[in-house]
Parts: C-alpha cells; sequence; structure tokens
C-alpha cells in the first residue's frame, strides 16, 4: 500500500490538511461498517500509547495517549459524527482540529471495492498559531495508514473466524504497540521452533528407518 493524494488535494492543501489513502480491497458497505468503531479505529495507529478511552455518551470521548510520533502527551475529548460516507472526529482542543474517515470507491488492486481516505485537519487553528506550534503536528498519519491497510487485510481473510475476532479485540486491540510487536516476534519465534522440530524429527525417523531396514 502507497499513501497517495486525496481526490481533493487542493482543498486538503488550502485548508492546511494532511492525509493518506488506504487500499482496502472491501466492498463499501463492509468498509462503512468496520469504521464505526470508533475506539478501533484510534487504537490500530502503532503510535498511539494509550492511558484512557472513555465513552462519556452522545458521541463524546474522552482519550489520553502519549503519541511516540511526535513525543507530545494527549488528553482531550472529541465528537463523532456520523456521516453518509464515514465520519468526523472533531477535538475539544489540540493543534489538529478535526479527522475524518472517508469511504470512496474504487480500493482494489484492479479498481474495485473500496478504499479509505483519513484526513487530519489543522484548519480550525490560527495560522500563526499553527507556525508557532509546528512541533506538536502529528507526524504519525502515514504509520496509521499502513497500520490500517496491515489490519483490513487480515480482516478480509481472518474476520469469518470467531476465535481471530476475540483475539483481536480482547487481547491485540488493549495492547500497547510495543507489546504487540513482541507477541508478533514470539509466535514468529515460536513457529520457526516448531518448523525446527518437524525437520528434526522428521529426520530422525528417516534415520531409525534406514537403521531398522523399514
Amino acid at each position: 500500500m502507497e499513501p497517495t493524494p486525496d481526490t481533493d488535494a487542493s482543498e486538503a492543501e488550502e485548508n492546511d490538511a494532511a492525509w493518506v489513502v488506504v487500499e482496502t480491497g472491501l466492498e463499501a458497505e463492509e468498509l462503512f461498517g468496520f469504521c464505526q468503531d470508533v475506539e478501533r479505529l484510534f487504537r490500530i495507529n502503532p503510535a498511539y500509547v494509550f492511558r484512557r478511552w472513555e465513552d462519556l455518551g452522545g458521541g463524546i470521548i474522552r482519550w489520553a495517549a502519549l503519541n511516540e510520533s511526535n513525543d507530545r502527551e494527549i488528553d482531550t475529548r472529541f465528537s463523532v459524527e456520523r456521516l453518509s460516507h464515514g465520519l468526523a472526529v472533531t477535538y475539544a482542543s489540540g493543534l489538529k482540529t478535526r479527522t475524518t474517515f472517508r469511504v470512496e470507491p474504487g480500493g482494489g488492486p484492479s479498481g474495485g471495492g473500496a478504499k479509505l481516505v483519513v484526513t487530519d485537519d489543522y484548519s480550525g487553528t490560527p495560522e500563526a498559531e499553527r507556525e508557532a506550534r509546528k512541533g506538536e503536528v502529528d507526524t504519525s498519519l502515514n504509520s496509521w495508514g499502513y497500520g490500517l491497510h496491515k489490519y483490513l487485510r487480515q480482516w478480509r481473510r481472518w474476520s469469518g473466524l470467531a476465535p481471530w475476532r476475540w483475539y483481536m479485540r480482547r487481547v491485540w486491540q488493549p495492547m500497547r504497540p510495543m507489546a504487540r510487536r513482541i507477541v508478533f516476534l514470539l509466535i514468529v519465534i515460536t513457529a520457526l521452533e516448531f518448523v525446527g522440530f518437524l525437520l528434526v524429527f522428521a529426520i530422525f525417523r528417516l534415520n531409525l528407518e534406514g537403521y531398522l531396514g523399514l
């Protein structure tokens, strides 16, 4: 997946926004349904180390996290607006004022399916203030796009299995990004060790059969 400009790039540039396009291969209806889980969308971002996530009701979320992309602490609220093409998140404080998740057609390798356009909008903050607070810009958007692409690729393959859905929601999702990486490495190491055991066992069996003349 290569991040590419939004179809309305000129408007985004004028509004001082950054965006990433995620090819999904999912149909628009399925991708739209996936985007309704706001907490999952945010926790997929590999740069966010969550301290708190609280649903206050009425579409208001209180959250706190360390953003490892700029080493800034986040502690704010946001409101969620459900849209016909996705959803929009408007922050109560901070340099970034709005994040939108928009489902668009044409996200498959052959032009089918749907794609997800994630846009971080800073235009609600005055230009002079944006310039003075450049260090607070959230630079995790590209990593977020790659994280969404990877997750959605796995979703296409495994979401029909209830154990996979349970693991991703109950175990993987609450993990810190570092813990996810450690678990992945442990799984890879365990798999390699198991393959090694099978090879040794196969060689031992072949030698034993040769010795016994079987």
